[in-house]
């Protein structure tokens, strides 16, 4: 067994992994600044990256949120990022600078390779993956193996339109299932009703003391999400499903929403899939980005 780094960069940290197998064998997490200078962040990377490093190592994979050329381990675009973060060869500097083998994709496709490999989904064969924090990313896994489609940009499941002239998205198109059902959705929406901005948190919170305007949020929130995943459901047809991000831990968003979406499903059968939480959480996207070299 050969011991591999994984890497998550994300819009506000960078974690980093000494991984064997399934093992995090040391774990380091720091800022991404992401608002600084393509030349600061990409230092911050080297540095995560060289305090797990081991010269034992085969390989390092990195996710990261975005549009990525695979077979360059090119960073095209990402919305974590500014303008100036574009179009950067990732791959090129990493292995110019640990002279190790390097590949680069999206962290949800990571995150959803992680679960086929080793959470939720190991022992299943055709998989969805569904992460759910300040966006929404997705990933298809077939047989352990990432379905990217003729460009590589196959598995956006963030980006479907559930929403026609909708909310605008990240990405510019309207009414995607991203800005309805993520951290910044709830921020959004919320703001859209009372004209005040505040953090997902406290939108949770108002929530949780039943503040009407708060309730109108999370049932489009709901909705939205219900949709999406009856969207996935029908179009794929997958054995199983595995959500992450921060807000699949929020059980009166996400109960509800699978619920609903089951009731969706164009068939009986479809409405029998299965539809799970991650058990790894964020070290998924850890293990799956090792796996890129890995399987």
């Amino acid at each position: 067994m050969n011991y591999y780094i994984g890497v998550d960069i994300g819009a506000t940290k960078i974690a980093a992994g000494l991984i064997l197998g399934d093992k995090i064998i040391k774990k380091i997490e720091r800022k991404t600044d992401a608002k600084k200078s393509k030349a600061f962040v990409l230092s911050n990377i080297i540095s995560a990256i060289a305090e797990v490093y081991s010269p034992k190592i085969k390989g390092i994979g990195i996710g990261i949120a975005g549009q990525i050329n695979r077979k360059k381990g090119l960073v095209v675009s990402s919305p974590n990022f500014g303008k100036n973060f574009r179009n950067v060869e990732l791959k090129k500097i990493i292995q110019r600078q640990f002279k190790k083998s390097t590949a680069v994709e999206n962290d949800a496709r990571c995150f959803t390779l992680g679960e086929a490999i080793y959470g939720q989904a190991k022992n299943y064969k055709q998989i969805a993956g569904l992460t759910l924090g300040t966006g929404v990313g997705g990933g298809l896994i077939i047989n352990k193996k990432i379905y990217r489609g003729k460009d590589g940009l196959a598995g956006e499941l963030g980006h479907m339109t559930i929403k026609a002239g909708g909310l605008t998205c990240s990405c510019g198109q309207k009414g995607h299932l991203e800005i309805y059902a993520s951290g910044t959705a709830m921020v959004k929406l919320y703001q859209q009703l009372t004209g005040q901005k505040k953090d997902a948190f406290f939108v949770e919170k108002k929530f949780l003391k039943k503040d009407k305007n708060a309730i109108k949020v999370w049932q489009t929130m709901v909705e939205a999400l219900a949709t999406g995943l009856a969207n996935i459901i029908n179009i794929f047809n997958p054995e199983i499903i595995v959500l992450g991000g921060g807000l699949s831990r929020v059980n009166s968003l996400i109960n509800p929403a699978i619920k609903l979406a089951r009731k969706k499903a164009a068939y009986p059968k479809l409405s029998q899939t299965k539809i799970v939480i991650s058990k790894l959480k964020s070290d998924a996207a850890l293990l799956g980005a090792a796996a890129l070299l890995a399987t």
